[in-house]
């Protein structure tokens, strides 16, 4: 069809493409309409547990952690296959339920399952450390014979003919791949929705959303259909997620985790990178994906991978450690579920032996208007393009967006060095900084850590375009970070002090939105630890720490 006139809706499209991938689910796993909460039911976190859908032994083989999934498989004392067929199943529970999945492939991960065990038979070892476990990934990820849409019509149909490097690193290690899950269109926004597979929804309050842009993925392994996801992040679409759904996440510095032949936004814009990631219920699984992935020796099939193994010096940490804290960034407050959290981890940290100091991250403000420079340098021509080819609608988030990166001037060459220049110059003053903390620790050390809020707000309503987040600094400046859950929202703890402060005009913007804890209803409260550089071993070593000292309570599995 050569003219817009005579172009197919795009609505026939994409439901042409959702059709397809609701005929993927076996009919067996399909929910009886009997069993199906109602549609105003709003927590089904814990429907997999009451439904009665599943088998005492399906919810023993999904409600476990990955590193335990692999130690059983090893031991022989469950099989890939029997695991990969619950947790295919418990992903086709979760679509129906929260709407997570775009590509579905589970007969091949069956075959891929049942091939793995014959392999563990016959040679009596596994294939690597991941063998046998079922992982998830964000659209972005190629997978052969699927499409990678990132949520745009004009893709459907247009089928990976070659893997992304991860995804053949993790095949190599003995992953089993089943789904790939939901992004927002153009992969950024807050909220995980697009117009071929719609939205996502947030398992612990179906009001709410999951985050973005890796939200898919936070609501699948929220519901228990993955053990181990990976998402991506250039500007908390890591963060984001995990803190609004109650997971453990990490955005690995440039370089850690190959990024080769992954569909994205921006495409040559070098300024900013994204960063791929572990998204999962425990700092261990953190470990045991970033461990395995190294082991693969990834620089040799990445030229843009830094020959580093993992280190597993690097994550002996020292007895008492410091860590910097933050409720605001000068500019912006977190409203109290956030400071309440910041408050239990602060005390659980002494308590414990550890010592705390503040460090309130002034240059938070900095990073936010050089990476929107960064972002909008090409005047939104990139998301017009995609959604001009099909004639679909931005979403109104991104409408506004793309209006003011149009009406903005265009930046010159020398403008954009600029604009880099004065990122490498805020990275210098942030690594300095941190350095001089040396002399306030008590430890003889800098800080091993800040802990803040990705965002100043707990998961929120859908359609809620939020006015401020955190989530600009750790990937402007390359900076390791990790999510960690905490505790959830608190309808009588959690009301606004009506004696706040207003720090800034955006301040005030964000003290407005919040309204109450009302609107966050069931929501978990996560937060993150921001290392330095390059130190994914010592950010998921101080993961761990938290989640031994921090617990977790009834939000999480």
């Amino acid at each position: 069809m050569d003219s817009v006139s005579e172009r197919e809706p795009w609505q026939a499209i994409a439901k042409r493409k959702q059709d397809e991938r609701e005929q993927k689910i076996p009919a067996e796993w399909r929910l009886p309409s009997t069993l199906l909460p109602k549609q105003d039911v709003d927590d089904v976190f814990n429907f997999p547990q009451t439904s009665g859908f599943f088998t005492l032994r399906e919810l023993e083989l999904t409600n476990v952690d990955a590193s335990k999934v692999v130690a059983k498989i090893a031991a022989g004392e469950w099989t890939s296959e029997e695991v990969t067929r619950a947790v295919c199943k418990r992903a086709a529970f979760a679509q129906q339920l929260v709407n997570c999945l775009t590509e579905i492939c589970f007969d091949e991960a069956i075959a891929r399952a049942k091939e793995l065990d014959r392999k563990l038979k016959e040679d009596g070892q596994v294939v690597g450390p991941l063998h046998g476990l079922a992982i998830s990934l964000k659209d972005q990820f190629n997978i052969p014979g699927l499409d990678s849409t990132l949520g745009y019509v004009s893709r459907i149909g247009q089928p990976a003919s070659s893997p992304s490097t991860l995804v053949t690193i993790l095949q190599n290690a003995g992953a089993v791949v089943y789904v790939k899950t939901n992004v927002p269109a153009t992969l950024m926004m807050g909220e995980t929705i697009n117009n071929v597979f719609g939205r996502s929804l947030n398992p612990h309050n179906r009001t709410l959303t999951p985050g973005g842009s890796s939200g898919g993925e936070s609501a699948l392994i929220t519901l228990g259909g993955s053990y181990l996801g990976v998402g991506t992040d250039i500007g908390g679409s890591i963060r984001h997620p995990c803190s609004f759904t109650g997971l453990y996440g990490l955005r690995p510095s440039q370089g850690r985790v190959s990024y080769q032949n992954v569909q994205n936004t921006f495409v040559g814009q070098e300024a900013v990178k994204s960063s791929a990631g572990p998204m999962c219920r425990s700092p261990d699984d953190i470990r045991l994906f970033m461990s395995s992935i190294l082991a693969e020796k990834p620089w040799r099939l990445d030229p843009y991978c830094l020959p580093i193994p993992w280190r597993e010096e690097e994550e002996i940490l020292p007895q008492q450690l410091c860590f910097g804290i933050a409720n605001h960034d000068g500019f912006v407050s977190a409203t109290p579920p956030l400071v309440r959290a910041i408050e239990i981890v602060k005390q659980k940290l002494l308590d414990a032996g550890h010592r705390v100091i503040e460090y309130i991250p002034h240059e938070m403000q900095e990073s936010r208007v050089l990476i929107n420079k960064m972002w909008s340098a090409d005047g939104g021509e990139e998301f017009q393009r995609d959604t001009d080819l099909s004639g679909e609608p931005l979403h109104p988030d991104l409408e506004a967006w793309l209006g003011h990166s149009a009406n903005a001037p265009r930046p010159s060459v020398s403008d954009m060095w600029r604009v880099q220049n004065q990122r490498t110059l805020l990275a210098q003053k942030w690594s300095e900084r941190w350095e001089n903390t040396q002399s306030q620790t008590g430890t003889g050390r800098p800080i091993d850590g800040l802990i803040m809020p990705s965002l100043p707000f707990p998961a929120v309503k859908h359609d809620s375009s939020y006015p401020s987040h955190y989530g600009t600094l750790s990937p402007l400046l390359d900076l390791t970070t990790g999510s960690f859950p905490v505790t959830r929202v608190d309808l009588e703890k959690d009301q606004m002090p009506a004696d706040r402060p207003i720090l800034s005009g955006r301040d005030g913007m964000v003290k407005k939105f919040y309204k109450g804890p009302e609107n966050h209803k069931n929501a978990p409260v996560g937060l993150a630890v921001i290392g330095r550089r390059l130190e994914e071993e010592k950010v998921t070593a101080m993961l761990k720490v938290l989640s031994e000292i921090v617990g977790r309570d009834a939000a999480h599995l």
